[in-house]
């Protein structure tokens, strides 16, 4: 069976299930890390719903032949000018679980690229310990930027970023 991996702008109408899957995507990390404070198991509707109507911010269900697969969020980066030309940052990107370690995070990177053709750097940011997580950038192109934020005492938040 080909896999036919889409990205499907997201509406008002998708943030309950954007939650939903958000939820059930970040749960394991969640009970891994008990990041009471950075989950997105922690987060309220309304914030999905925020991000989706923020100016800069564009955020895709992504589909595996047609059926929710997970999503990803493509923001504008700011700075205190206002918009940076060409600079996007990745956050969150999630994948439910009984579609994870498939390649359908790294497809779904590749069609937010080709989304973006104006974009001349990407960022984002992952959990150091999460060498999957970790591995997928590093494959996609990003490079570790050597910023690290500790969360916790197990867990620690690494910054990656990919420059065309």
């Amino acid at each position: 069976m080909s896999k036919e991996i889409t990205l499907v702008l997201a509406t008002e109408n998708d943030a309950n299930l954007i939650h939903e899957m958000k939820y059930e995507a970040f749960l394991p990390l969640y009970n891994k890390y008990h990041d009471d404070k950075t989950s997105p198991v922690m987060e309220e509707v309304e914030k999905v719903i925020r991000q989706i109507q923020s100016k800069g911010s564009d955020y895709y269900l992504i589909r595996l032949n047609g059926e929710n697969a997970g999503a990803i969020r493509i923001l504008q980066r700011k700075d205190e000018n206002g918009f940076m030309e060409g600079a996007y940052r990745i956050s969150p990107l999630f994948i439910l679980p009984k579609f994870q370690n498939q390649g359908i995070g790294y497809a779904a990177i590749q069609k937010a690229f080709e989304q973006y053709p104006q974009a001349k750097t990407w960022s984002l940011d992952t959990i150091k310990q999460e060498e999957g997580n970790c591995h997928l950038y590093e494959k996609c192109g990003f490079l570790r930027k050597g910023g690290e934020k500790p969360i916790n005492e197990g867990m620690t938040l690494v910054d990656y970023e990919k420059r065309l």
